[in-house]
């Protein structure tokens, strides 16, 4: 008995870990803006936001705050509205993944214009955070996760 429970959780922490932020942000919450330098395709965008979820999964920083704004990010990855913005960095093109939040519970939208403009917070925590990635390359780079007022 023993070793069918053993192998049930292994099955069920191997289906947990493929959910993620392809899955769990709606198309319906995902906009590709076009006042970047350029724009990404749709599988661009699906692309980096299944990179997105795998570097969150096993950040590169040491850094213990991103840590633990990463972990509350994964707590609450259904809550999340995403903004595709085709940028370049250091002459590379990059997605720029800009994520807030949606609105819940039948709360008033505070970002109607969402899909035309870029959302810019300073505060919020990690309600408000970017990530890059490098369709090139697959990786992402340079997250960072809004600080608390």
């Amino acid at each position: 008995m023993r070793t069918t429970i053993c192998i049930l959780a292994i099955v069920c922490l191997q289906t947990i870990a493929f959910a993620g932020f392809e899955e769990d942000i709606l198309p319906t919450s995902r906009v590709i803006l076009k006042s970047g330098a350029w724009a990404p395709s749709v599988d661009e965008t699906q692309k980096a936001l299944l990179a997105v979820q795998s570097f969150l999964e096993k950040p590169d920083s040491t850094n213990e705050y991103q840590k633990r704004e990463i972990g509350k990010i994964l707590k609450n990855s259904k809550n999340y509205r995403v903004q595709f913005i085709g940028v370049l960095h250091e002459g590379k093109k990059v997605i720029r993944c800009n994520f807030f939040p949606s609105p819940q519970n039948g709360e008033k939208d505070k970002f109607p214009y969402w899909k035309q403009q870029r959302i810019s917070v300073c505060d919020g925590g990690y309600s408000y955070w970017q990530i890059d990635f490098d369709p090139d390359t697959g990786k992402c780079m340079n997250f960072i996760s809004n600080g608390y007022a």
